[in-house]
C-alpha cells in the first residue's frame, strides 16, 4: 500500500466532479400502462410501465448526446484518475490549467448545441403529433424555457482531504482512529488510481504487441492490420502516465520513457512498409511488458 503522506497527493492533486444532464424526452403514458396492465391481466398495476418517447424517430437530441459521451471517454476518464464510488475524480495539480480551459470550451460547444436543440425544439412538437399518433399529447411537452431547464453542465474543483482535517473534539483515541481509517482510505485509493494508470499502459502495449505481431501464413509473412491510431494514442498515453505518475512511481515512468523513446518520430508508414522497424518496435513493446510488475 502506497503511503499517501510521503507523496503528499493534497498538495499535487484535486477532486474533480463532472456532472452533466440531458432532457430524455420521455413521459409515463398512464393510459397506455393500464391499458396493457389488464389486458396481460396482471395483479398488480405496477407490473409494467409504458414510457413514451416523445422524440421517437427525431435524432436532434443525439449530437448532444454524443458530444458529452467523448467528452467523458476520450477526455475526462483518461485525463483524471478513480478515486471514489460517487464520481469524483483525481486531477494532477500540474494539469489544471490545460483541463480546466478545455472544460470550459467543452461547455461553450455544449450550451451552442443546446441553444440550437430549443430553437428547433416547437417545430418539433409539430411533427411529432403524426409520429406518435394517438399517443401525442401536446400537454406531455414542456415549454422551450423548461425544456432549458432540464440541460445541466457542471464542472466543480475540491481540494483533496488529509487527516490532519478532522477537528472535532472526540477524544484521542477516536481521533487517532479515525486519523488511521482515513489514512488507509487515501492510501487504498491511491492504490487503486495507480493501478489504474497501469492498467492503461499495460492494454495499450498489449494492443500494440498483438497488432504489431507478423504472422507466417504458408511460408508467407503476413502483417496484422492496425490503425494509424495506434502510435498517436500511444504517444498521448505516454503525456497522460506522466502527469498521472502521482506517486513518482520510478518502474511506471521507466516503462513509460521507454515507450515514447521507441515510437516518437514514427510514423504508420514507417510501420507497414518496413518489416524490420515492425519487428523492432514489437521487441521494444515486449521488453517493457515483461520488465513490469503489473
Amino acid at each position: 500500500m502506497i503511503n499517501t503522506t510521503r507523496y503528499n497527493i493534497d498538495t499535487c492533486s484535486m477532486l474533480v466532479e463532472f456532472m452533466t444532464s440531458v432532457w430524455t424526452a420521455r413521459k409515463l403514458d398512464k393510459s397506455s400502462t393500464d391499458e396493457l396492465v389488464q389486458r396481460k391481466n396482471a395483479a398488480s398495476k405496477d407490473a409494467a410501465r409504458v414510457n413514451k418517447h416523445l422524440l421517437a424517430g427525431r435524432t436532434e437530441l443525439d449530437g448532444i448526446i454524443k458530444h458529452i459521451g467523448t467528452l467523458r471517454n476520450q477526455y475526462f476518464y483518461p485525463k483524471t484518475l478513480p478515486w471514489t464510488d460517487n464520481g469524483l475524480r483525481l486531477l494532477p495539480t500540474v494539469s489544471f490549467m490545460e483541463f480546466n480551459q478545455r472544460m470550459v470550451a467543452e461547455e461553450g460547444i455544449f450550451w451552442d448545441l443546446v441553444n440550437d436543440f430549443v430553437a428547433v425544439y416547437p417545430s418539433l412538437i409539430t411533427a411529432q403529433a403524426m409520429a406518435l399518433g394517438d399517443m401525442f399529447d401536446r400537454a406531455d411537452f414542456p415549454t422551450p424555457e423548461d425544456v432549458r431547464t432540464k440541460f445541466a453542465f457542471h464542472v466543480n474543483y475540491i481540494p483533496v482531504p488529509t487527516s490532519g482535517d478532522f477537528r472535532v473534539d472526540i477524544g484521542n483515541a477516536a481521533a487517532q482512529e479515525l486519523k488511521d481509517k482515513f489514512e488507509e482510505f487515501s492510501a487504498t485509493r491511491v492504490d487503486a488510481a495507480m493501478a489504474d494508470v497501469r492498467k492503461r499502459l499495460k492494454e495499450h502495449l498489449q494492443r500494440m504487441s498483438d497488432r504489431l505481431t507478423v504472422d507466417v501464413v504458408g511460408g508467407e509473412a503476413r502483417a496484422r492490420v492496425f490503425h494509424d491510431s495506434l502510435l498517436d494514442t500511444g504517444l498521448e498515453l505516454c503525456d497522460s502516465v506522466k502527469s498521472l505518475n502521482l506517486v513518482g512511481d520510478q518502474d511506471l515512468e521507466a516503462a513509460r520513457k521507454h515507450l515514447e523513446k521507441t515510437i516518437t518520430g514514427l510514423g504508420a508508414a514507417d510501420l507497414r512498409k518496413d518489416v524490420s522497424v515492425r519487428t523492432d518496435v514489437k521487441k521494444q513493446v515486449d521488453s517493457i511488458l515483461s520488465s513490469m510488475t503489473w
